[in-house]
Parts: C-alpha cells; structure tokens; sequence
C-alpha cells in the first residue's frame, strides 16, 4: 500500500516543465535524424568481417577441424581398410560444425547478433568459409595418408568421392537443421552422426560390391545429388545475407 499512495501522490503532482527546453531538445532529435537519413555511413566488406572472424574464432574453427582429423588418421592406420574405411570417419568433420555454427544459440546470443549490422546468415557464411578451408586442408591430408598406407593410388577418383559424399550428408542436414530452426535435434543430429559412422564401417563388410570399381556410378550419383542441397542450403545463406536477415529464427 506504500508503494501504491507514493506513486499515487508523484502521479498528481506537479512538474515545471520548461517548454523552451523541451522544444530545443525535440529540434535537436530531429536534427540528429535528419543527419542519419543525409549521411552513407561506410559498411565494413565481407572480406574484411572474414577476416576479423578469423582472429577472433579462427582457433577454435581450425582446432576443432584438426582434432577430426587426428581421429580420422588414428583410425585409417589402425584398421587399415583403406579405402574403405575412408567414409567411415567423415561425419567427425560434420560433427566439428556444430559447436561453431550453434554457438550463439546455446550462450543465447541470437538476439545480440540480430542487432548487429551483420546478420546472423553473414556470420554462418563467414564461419562456412573458414571451416570449408580447413577442412579441404584436412581431406588432402587423409588422401595422402591412404596412398601412404596402402601405396596404391590407382582408386583416387573413387577414395575422393568416399571422402566427399558422407560428409556432404551429413553438413547438407546439419545446415538444414539450423534453417528449420531445429535446435532441439542437434542433439539427435549429434547421436546418429556417431551411428552413422558405425554404419559406414559396417557397410564395407555387409556390402563390399559398394566398393568396388564397378558402383562408382552409384558414389557419383550420390555426390551430385548432395552437393545440389548443399548449393542450395549456400544459396539460402546467400540471400538471406542480402536481406540481412538470421540464417533460421531467433531463439
């Protein structure tokens, strides 16, 4: 009740307003708006904010980029089914998106990049580049280390398309994910990348005709149809960065 009569009371009292003041203060809001309509304020280039993104989350993009790929070393000279085995490790660099790419929705940071002057697709775009750099860095690497190991590079046309088209499923329903707005499932997304890396090891001794010269037709295939998504999900990055809009919702 205190509270209430307090403001009851500074409700009806009354104030000196000083109306040359209060008209000066309009006169300089409408001045400063005018100035904002007159002015081209210059806007930081693409190349530029690229830059930037890399030194501030460079390490964190390129490290998570690295630890896939020790794990993917560690186990073609472990088992040694190569080529085979070479699908069977490619959803971990699927999986080192995630945590870049989901970063401001699990710190609740959504909003605060909406309200920056670049939008949330910008900044995934940016993070894409960045993590698509090192991960053609990474990819390199794994083909040189199967030619190492196994010392037969007659298969490269077919051991790059084992590397490419898990990895283009798996970043082709992740980004899918992030679009749809589909935070709640990059937990299940994270659980059957983890399965699906079972299920591509399992598939060379269920279905060892897969690997064989003859169903290259089928790998080619899948490529084309997957790196069609994956343009297209790029395209949706794209042109929500001219609308400058977030790449999915707010959450």
């Amino acid at each position: 009740m205190k509270i209430e009569d307090y403001l009851s009371n500074a409700m009806h009292t009354s104030v000196n307003i000083r109306y040359e003041k209060m008209q000066e203060t309009i006169g300089l809001c409408i001045a400063q708006m005018h100035r904002q309509e007159s002015e081209c304020e210059e806007r930081i280039g693409f190349w530029t904010y690229l830059s930037d993104i890399f030194r501030f989350e460079g390490l964190s993009i390129w490290g998570l980029q690295a630890a896939a790929l020790v794990a993917s070393s560690l186990g073609i000279i472990l088992f040694k089914q190569v080529p085979e085995a070479l699908p069977m490790f490619m959803p971990l660099f699927g999986l080192a998106l995630v945590p870049i790419l989901c970063r401001s929705r699990v710190c609740g940071m959504c909003e605060m990049e909406a309200a920056t002057r670049a939008s949330g697709a910008e900044i995934a775009l940016a993070k894409l580049i960045l993590a698509g750099a090192s991960q053609l860095l990474c990819m390199t690497v794994l083909l040189w280390l199967k030619i190492s190991v196994s010392g037969n590079s007659d298969q490269i046309v077919q051991m790059i398309l084992y590397v490419l088209v898990p990895f283009l499923v798996c970043v082709v329903w992740l980004l899918r994910n992030i679009r749809m707005c589909r935070t709640r499932s990059m937990t299940l997304y994270t659980s059957l990348s983890f399965v699906s890396c079972a299920a591509w090891g399992v598939s060379a001794k269920v279905f060892p005709w897969l690997y064989e010269t003859s169903a290259t037709g089928l790998w080619i295939a899948g490529f084309v149809v997957f790196a069609v998504f994956f343009i297209r999900e790029i395209g949706f990055i794209i042109q929500m960065r001219k609308e400058g809009k977030m790449y999915g919702a707010i959450s």
